[in-house]
């Protein structure tokens, strides 16, 4: 953790051309109306909404159309728009990628983005185990994995101000490995996952679903969608979702309300508009601890910590807040070869937190009372407890202006992308720097209610106004030449400003596949570029991240029903943030870090089975660590080498209806990331599903961890250990119409 802001003030506002441009796109379709030629039939996404279908009930037809912005049929998807802004053949994108459907997600019963990321290669998710504050994740070793909704930033939060993804709300979750800045704009180096949200459909498909489980588990949640008038050209869909449930941290429970309506219009043949909005408020207690490794990894003066132990107070520990969301897409296809796409976003982001979190570094105390200076006692059960408090307020506007043309010269077919894109965010952020408890807590066995809460507005506090502005402008072509060789070209150029802090790049990708049939050998280059704002513990203001990576990979895909795909890769990130090792709430930038990774994944819809699997080798290494010796050429903290993962669903012929299925997660042993340091160990976890289909019914029983195992996921260099989620069972009955 750090205390850098992860934005800063914006200092001015944006070309007025450019946001007049953007705002005004929309309006296009009048202009086009009056002017072009005859527009021929609705474009790809308009014909194939009607085709498609909520995933309870699998189309297994090899004629099915795939829209890439749609519902994925099973587990394997074969289009995306995630890496080139179009919607391209995943056999034909020369950088590894992986979809993930709603079905899928619908099977592993996936309540965080975390558990939705479980089964994919190059991800280490769950960075931080039951740390409920953020979904925390890396990407090739990345620092951090960027997020993008429908292609966009999603607001940067501050510190603990988040209110996470809802994993019912989106269509399909796609993760591109790599650098993806070209097409995303400023991100991280280790790539992004873009979230592709539930917009309405041609056909009328409704479900309700109930869930109950343990920790007091229970769930509603509804996706409703069709037309609304006689002739199709209005479409609506309602996303809604309430959560109250326990976690197994005692006093942390989880309240979660969620609605995200969306209208498309389609006035006439190539037209369409689809406004949306969304509201979500969550409300919880922490989950983390920040427990000592005597207490965790190895016993501590009594034994392990139990895993259900809470630091805080329950009177007053709180953590969440409320997003609220508005938008448009609008797509006008101009002619045979023309078709213009204009989206436009705006989120705003009320949260903050009110918690302790343990004092790991002082060690164990015999008393209750806190003592300043007091010597630790080896026998003691007690731990010092740091309160402190946040308060936070984000927004983030987003907009972009694209023109794809399809366009053929001679024996080349083009996909030619131009366009801009805008991004600004703002954070304000009210922070109650904290101080020792006046008491401390038993962590064998906790009593509660010795440390009423702080008079927060009694207190000092610190006030902090920042926030980011990029406009990006970018060109990309995806040339067939026959039917065998497709290369894809972008460039872009982005102008950021941070605070005052103006910084500029021009980054690029280039990748060639070779179509032989089944088989879609490739390479490719790429490049990343993130704007880091904030200074070292000595004002010395951070440089930009950036990354660049090689990569060669082979896909298959046979028919439309399997794909495997297999990458090698080596990523250079440099200006990596760390925690500063003289302070331990500032951060530092090392050099240079190099990552080596193969990564191996398949995906099917058989007859009778579906399942997805994955393999990850990632040797990811601090290459150059400058003067600080202690972390040349270790492996990243948290990153392990070696990772696998399994799930399989087998549809029982013999008794109709009936699916079977389960999965196996191998995590492999980490370090923190310093010579002769702590390594946490490996771990494996078995997942079960068992479900039941009966007409408009379906009927499911999920249980995650199915052993119960009780397992670190990661240790850090500071002294402090996360536990992961135990044994979870979730109990869900479906009703379709």
């Amino acid at each position: 953790m750090t205390r850098n802001d992860p934005t800063r003030r914006l200092r001015s506002a944006p070309p007025a051309s450019l946001t007049l441009a953007l705002a005004l796109a929309p309006l296009a379709p009048l202009a086009v109306h009056a002017q072009a030629p005859a527009v021929p039939a609705a474009p790809a996404a308009a014909a194939s909404a009607a085709e498609a279908q909520l995933p309870a009930v699998p189309v297994r037809a090899g004629a099915e159309v795939e829209d890439a912005r749609g519902p994925v049929t099973g587990y394997n998807a074969r289009r995306s728009t995630t890496a080139t802004r179009t919607d391209t053949p995943l056999a034909e994108v020369p950088q590894s990628i992986s979809v993930i459907g709603a079905e899928q997600v619908r099977d592993q019963a996936s309540q965080t983005m975390q558990e939705v990321l479980r089964y994919s290669a190059g991800v280490r998710a769950e960075m931080y185990g039951l740390d409920n504050r953020g979904d925390w994740f890396s990407l090739r070793g990345g620092s951090e994995g960027s997020t993008l909704l429908d292609g966009m930033r999603l607001p940067l939060t501050g510190w603990w101000g988040d209110v996470r993804n809802e994993p019912y709300a989106f269509e399909r979750i796609e993760v591109l490995r790599g650098p993806a800045s070209v097409i995303a704009g400023q991100n991280g180096p280790g790539g992004v996952v873009n979230l592709v949200s539930k917009r309405p459909l041609a056909e009328a498909q409704r479900e309700v679903v109930v869930q109950l489980g343990n920790e007091n588990h229970k769930q509603v949640a509804a996706d409703l969608t069709g037309p609304l008038n006689a002739d199709g050209s209005l479409l609506y869909r309602l996303v809604a979702l309430g959560r109250d449930s326990g976690t197994q941290v005692d006093h942390a429970d989880v309240e979660r309300a969620f609605v995200a309506p969306s209208l498309t219009w389609r006035p006439r043949p190539g037209t369409e508009l689809t406004v949306f909005a969304e509201y979500q408020k969550d409300e919880s207690g922490n989950t983390n601890g920040f427990f000592p490794i005597e207490g965790m990894l190895r016993p501590g003066p009594h034994g392990f910590i139990p895993t259900s132990t809470f630091i805080g107070e329950p009177d007053w520990d709180r953590y969440g807040g409320e997003r609220t969301r508005l938008g448009w897409h609008f797509e006008q296809q101009l002619n045979d070869a023309w078709t213009l796409r204009q989206n436009l976003r705006h989120d705003k982001v009320d949260g903050g937190l009110r918690t302790m979190y343990a004092a790991w570094w002082d060690g164990y105390f015999a008393g209750q009372a806190y003592v300043p200076g007091e010597a630790a006692d080896p026998n003691g059960s007690y731990l010092n407890r740091f309160w402190y408090g946040q308060d936070d307020k984000s927004t983030i506007t987003n907009a972009d202006l694209l023109f794809e043309g399809k366009l053929k010269f001679g024996d080349t077919r083009h996909t030619l992308l131009a366009g801009a894109d805008f991004m600004r965010s703002t954070l304000s952020q009210r922070d109650w720097g904290g101080d020792y408890a006046p008491t401390r807590l038993d962590v064998y066995n906790p009593v509660f209610g010795s440390f009423p809460e702080p008079d927060w507005n009694s207190l000092p506090s610190s006030v902090t106004e920042s926030g980011v502005r990029n406009i990006g402008l970018l060109i990309q072509d995806q040339i067939k030449f026959g039917e065998s060789l497709v290369l894809v070209a972008g460039l872009r150029h982005d102008k950021a400003e941070a605070d005052g802090t103006k910084d500029s790049a021009t980054t690029r990708n280039l990748g060639l596949v070779y179509r032989a049939g089944a088989y879609s050998p490739y390479l490719s280059y790429s490049e990343s570029f993130e704007p880091v704002p904030g200074t070292t513990f000595d004002g010395v203001p951070f440089q930009p991240k950036r990354g660049k990576q090689f990569e060669a990979g082979l896909k298959w895909a046979p028919n439309d029903r399997l794909s495997a795909a297999a990458a090698i890769y080596q990523l250079k990130e440099k200006n990596r943030l760390t925690t500063d090792p003289a302070h331990v709430n500032e951060s530092v930038q090392l050099g240079e870090v190099t990552t080596h990774g193969l990564e191996l994944e398949a995906t099917a819809n058989l007859p009778g089975w579906e399942f997805v699997a994955s393999y990850t080798y990632m040797d990811a290494t601090q290459s150059d660590a400058g003067a600080d010796v202690r972390y040349q050429d270790q492996q990243l903290s948290g990153i392990p080498k070696h990772s696998a993962a399994l799930w399989a669903v087998h549809r029982l012929a013999s008794l109709p209806g009936l699916r079977l299925g389960g999965g196996v997660r191998y995590v492999g042993e980490s370090g923190d990331g310093v010579l002769g340091g702590t390594i946490t160990p490996a771990y494996t976890l078995l997942d079960l599903l068992v479900s039941y289909d009966s007409g408009p019914w379906r009927l499911a029983l999920n249980v995650n961890n199915l052993a119960d195992k009780t397992y670190i996921a990661t240790c850090l260099e500071r002294g402090d250990c996360w536990y992961g989620t135990r044994r979870t069972a979730v109990l869900s009955a479906a009703y379709r119409w």
